[in-house]
C-alpha cells in the first residue's frame, strides 16, 4: 500500500497491482495506477457505486464474483446508478473449507452464465487462489495445489467454450500466491495453445520478499525450485538494545508494533556495534525468543554478543504486516544511504 512502491512494479512492466479492497483500490487509482485487480468480491453499496464512477471515468477496475448472490448485488446497485460501462469480473474459483470463491467449477460456470447475462457486467476470465491450500492426511500440498489448478483450467475452457467471455481480445486467468507461483505457471499454460489467455501471478511478497516463512517456501527462496537467481530480503527493522537484564538476555527495542509476529519471530541477521560505522553480517542468525508490543528477546549464546547501545537489525516473517506499522519507510542503497522513501497508505 504504497504509491512509490506501486509505481516501481508499474514502471518495470507489471500488468496491474492487485488490491484487496475497494479502499485499497481508491489509493492505488490516486496514485495513478492505471489497472487494479481487486481479488476480491465487492458487496457493499458504496463500494459497488465506486466502482460504477471509475469505470465510467475510463479507470479499468477489476473484481470478482463468486456466487449468483454477488452477481444480483452488482448488477442492481451499478443499473439502479445506470452505469455506462460494463464492470469486468472474474468467476472466483474456491477449495472447500477454503476461502471465497464457488467451490465446484459447475457452480462457478452457473455464476459466469448469471454475470454474463446481465448488461451490468462483463466476464474477462476466471481465478482462484492456490495459496490457502495446505496437505491433508492422503495428498501433499502440492498434489491438491495441482489438483485445484487441474479444475481451474477446466474452468477457463468451459467458459471459453460457451463464449462468456466477450469484449476482450485475450481470456485473464489469475492465481499465483507467494508460495506456489511455479507450479501456477506451469499449470495454466496448459491452455495457452487452445486459446489466447493472460496469465495473471499475484506474489505480493515478492516484492519484498523476507527472512522467515516465504523464504522458507518461495520456489525462489532457500530451496529454490526455478533455477537462476533468488528472491533476497530486502526488508529490515533496526532497533537498539536497551538492557542487559541477565548475563546471556538482551532487550531490543523494537516490537509486535514494528514488525510482524504472525509467522515466524523475527531473527537478527546484522549488527552495528556502539561507535562504529561497520555493519556485521551475522554467520548464525539469532532469532527472538518473544515479542511484546516494544520489545524483542534475545537470549545469546557464543555465536553473538550484544552490548547496550548495539543496534541490531531484524529479518523478519511475512512481510505484509510489517508494512502496514510504518508511515514513512526509508529505502537504502548497499551502504544504507537512504536514497528514497516510500510512503504507506493503510
Amino acid at each position: 500500500m504504497s504509491p512509490e512502491l506501486f509505481n516501481l512494479q508499474i514502471r518495470d512492466g507489471a500488468w496491474a497491482i492487485t488490491a484487496a479492497t475497494v479502499y485499497q483500490a481508491r489509493v492505488m487509482r490516486e496514485s495513478g495506477v492505471p489497472r487494479v485487480l481487486i481479488a476480491n468480491e465487492v458487496a457493499a453499496p458504496g463500494d459497488i457505486n465506486w466502482l460504477g464512477s471509475q469505470i465510467d471515468d475510463g479507470f479499468d477496475v477489476i473484481c470478482c464474483v463468486d456466487s449468483i448472490e454477488s452477481v444480483k448485488l452488482l448488477d442492481e446497485v451499478l443499473g439502479a446508478r445506470s452505469t455506462k460501462n460494463p464492470l469486468r469480473v472474474l468467476v472466483e474459483l474456491g477449495v472447500l473449507g477454503g476461502r471465497t470463491g464457488a467451490r465446484t467449477v459447475d457452480s462457478a460456470l452457473v455464476v459466469a452464465r448469471a454475470a454474463a447475462a446481465t448488461r451490468t457486467l462483463q466476464v474477462i476470465g476466471v481465478t482462484g487462489f492456490e495459496g490457502i491450500i495446505g496437505p491433508t492426511s492422503t495428498k501433499t500440498a502440492e498434489e491438491r495445489v495441482d489438483l485445484f489448478l487441474e479444475d481451474l483450467t477446466v474452468l477457463a475452457r468451459r467458459v471459453y467454450a460457451e463464449n462468456l467471455v466477450r469484449g476482450t481480445e485475450e481470456m485473464v486467468v489469475s492465481a499465483g500466491g507467494s508460495v506456489f507461483f511455479d507450479r501456477v505457471v506451469v499449470g495454466l499454460k496448459r491452455i495457452r495453445d487452445s486459446f489466447p489467455i493472460r496469465i495473471v501471478i499475484r506474489s505480493g511478497c515478492y516484492l519484498s520478499h523476507d527472512d522467515g516463512v516465504i523464504h522458507e517456501l518461495s520456489p525462489l527462496g532457500a530451496d529454490p525450485r526455478i533455477p537462476g537467481e533468488v528472491f533476497r530480503s530486502a526488508i529490515e527493522v533496526w532497533a537498539a538494545v536497551l538492557s542487559q537484564p541477565e548475563p546471556n538476555r538482551v532487550v531490543v527495542g523494537a516490537g509486535k508494533r514494528d514488525m510482524s509476529t504472525d509467522g515466524l519471530l523475527p531473527v537478527v541477521k546484522k549488527v552495528l556495534r556502539r561507535g562504529s560505522r561497520i555493519v556485521e553480517h551475522i554467520s548464525h542468525p539469532l532469532r527472538a525468543v518473544r515479542v511484546d508490543d516494544q520489545h524483542a528477546y534475545l537470549d545469546l549464546d557464543d555465536s553473538l554478543q550484544l552490548s547496550v547501545g548495539d543496534f541490531v537489525a531484524f529479518g523478519i516473517s511475512h512481510p505484509c504486516t510489517t508494512f502496514d506499522k510504518w508511515r514513512v519507510i526509508p529505502i537504502v542503497d548497499e551502504n544504507y544511504k537512504v536514497v528514497d522513501f516510500a510512503t504507506t497508505r493503510f
